[in-house]
């Protein structure tokens, strides 16, 4: 039997896009909004790239945004919010009793209504979205959905560059990084975040510098019939 968390996710999704309908309705020569979702391992410079995307395609790039929206919404702490998030690389194994015990407390139900809410909230009026299965929440017709990869040798010389750190430390690092994000999309949303079937473009940035991965994402844009603005044309 579902949770009531994920009960939620679908009522809140189902209300949301009902809303949006109508507002389509009522402008029915307006463009859809460009959404990107930007799912990444640490170091394959997916946050980079999102950066870039989003300024091509000249709306907001989405990433801590999301959970100050969040706790503003909720009206929580961000340190609170920011316990919750995929970032957060010292939560232990059983972090959400251990959240449910604070004083300021805030639930996994709380935290799914308001990400859901935010999220939905961003694709209304277009937006590139950094990670928080964002992907999984809006679904093939709301959002183009995109996965970057790297292998662990090169993610990691980025992060020792980036970082200033030794090889072997950038290494852990990408490793519990990415095993931190695959724990979450796997206890939020009951899916593999490796799993190419969500997503609609997915790349390994090993040979590719930031510029021609924004490229390739422009391209397979384009190419699967979505509307770009002329910036991001002109600069294929």
């Amino acid at each position: 039997m579902r949770c009531n968390a994920e009960r939620l996710i679908e009522a809140l999704i189902a209300a949301q896009l009902m809303e949006m309908q109508i507002k389509r309705k009522k402008t029915p020569h307006d463009q859809p909004p460009c959404v990107v979702t930007i799912s990444r391992g640490l170091g394959s410079m997916g946050k980079e790239v999102a950066q870039q995307l989003a300024d091509t395609l000249e709306v907001r790039c989405c990433d801590r945004f999301i959970l100050e929206e969040v706790a503003r919404r909720a009206q929580k702490d961000v340190e609170l919010v920011q316990a919750l998030d995929e970032h957060v690389s010292h939560v232990e194994k059983h972090w959400w009793q251990k959240l449910l015990h604070r004083k300021d407390e805030f639930t996994r139900a709380e935290y799914y209504h308001y990400l859901v809410k935010v999220v939905l909230s961003i694709s209304r009026t277009g937006g590139v979205i950094v990670g928080r299965g964002a992907n999984i929440i809006l679904g093939p017709e709301r959002a183009f959905r995109v996965r970057i990869t790297g292998s662990i040798a090169i993610c990691a010389e980025r992060v020792a560059n980036r970082e200033q750190i030794d090889n072997e430390d950038a290494r852990k690092r990408v490793a519990d990084t990415n095993r931190e994000r695959a724990d979450y999309i796997a206890d939020l949303y009951h899916e593999n975040i490796a799993d190419a079937s969500l997503y609609d473009f997915c790349i390994n940035s090993d040979r590719y510098s930031r510029t021609q991965v924004v490229e390739l994402i422009l391209v397979a844009m384009r190419d699967a019939g979505l509307t770009l603005p002329e910036k991001a044309i002109s600069s294929l």
